[in-house]
């Protein structure tokens, strides 16, 4: 059986939404301790990289003015799995966090507070919000859902900015933020958004089914196994 290993253990905050959405896929899930050191990384079959604090702006070369939480032990211990799973071309999910840590890992950087985050930032409850995005056709993002637009979920205040090297964008927020990207020659790309709670116990109505994204991960990346579009029908906006 395969193995996909998830930075921090599933007790961890809500990491137990990704281990369900991962496991709902038919493998199994191993935790990367930040503290355990990167010496399995290279036995496992794909890695999620989750959603946390902000990434620390000196790793893209600018002073702090709007990051919170930093955790540099994280962020060296994030971008060294990233360098291992490089090293064996071993495929990469990333997710908020884990989708801009991606970025800066390539060389690109971060827009450290969105202007107006009002639709992207967490609800006054600490729920997600709700937008719609525009799926670039020739990508990933495409592939997985058969339509160009979706709508999903969000919870954050910082953004892609210069986008890394040999990366390529797969879906801008309709108000025009990178929500997604993927890596041109590795199997390597990321969300801005949470499926892991767009499924499951967490599906909504609102939005796409979160549980595609991760059988279009674990099956069609990590497996090789042709992709029929997952937990649903491709639909295909026109």
């Amino acid at each position: 059986m395969k193995t996909i290993g998830i930075v921090g253990f599933r007790e961890m905050s809500r990491n137990y939404n990704y281990y369900n959405a991962v496991e709902a896929c038919g493998v199994q899930t191993m935790p990367l301790d930040l503290y355990g050191g990167t010496d399995s990384v290279g036995d496992l079959d794909g890695i999620v990289l989750p959603g946390g604090t902000d990434v620390n702006p000196a790793l893209y070369h600018e002073g702090n003015t709007a990051s919170r939480q930093l955790d540099k032990r994280l962020d060296w211990f994030e971008l060294a799995v990233i360098s291992e799973a490089v090293k064996y071309e071993i495929p990469v999910f990333g997710i908020c966090r884990g989708h801009q840590l991606i970025n800066v890992f390539f060389g690109g950087s971060l827009i450290q507070n969105v202007d107006h985050c009002g639709i992207h930032d967490y609800c006054k409850d600490k729920s997600d919000r709700v937008h719609g995005g525009r799926v670039v056709h020739d990508s990933f993002l495409f592939e997985v859902y058969g339509k160009e637009r979706i709508v999903t979920n969000s919870a954050h205040h910082q953004a892609v900015h210069r986008i890394g090297e040999k990366l390529e964008v797969a879906e801008y927020s309709d108000d025009g933020l990178i929500e997604a990207v993927y890596h041109t020659e590795l199997p390597i790309f990321g969300v801005q958004w949470h499926p892991e709670r767009m499924c499951l116990n967490n599906a909504r109505d609102d939005t796409e089914d979160g549980l595609r994204i991760f059988e279009y991960f674990v099956n069609h990346i990590v497996q090789g196994k042709p992709w029929n579009g997952g937990s649903g029908r491709i639909e295909y906006y026109i």
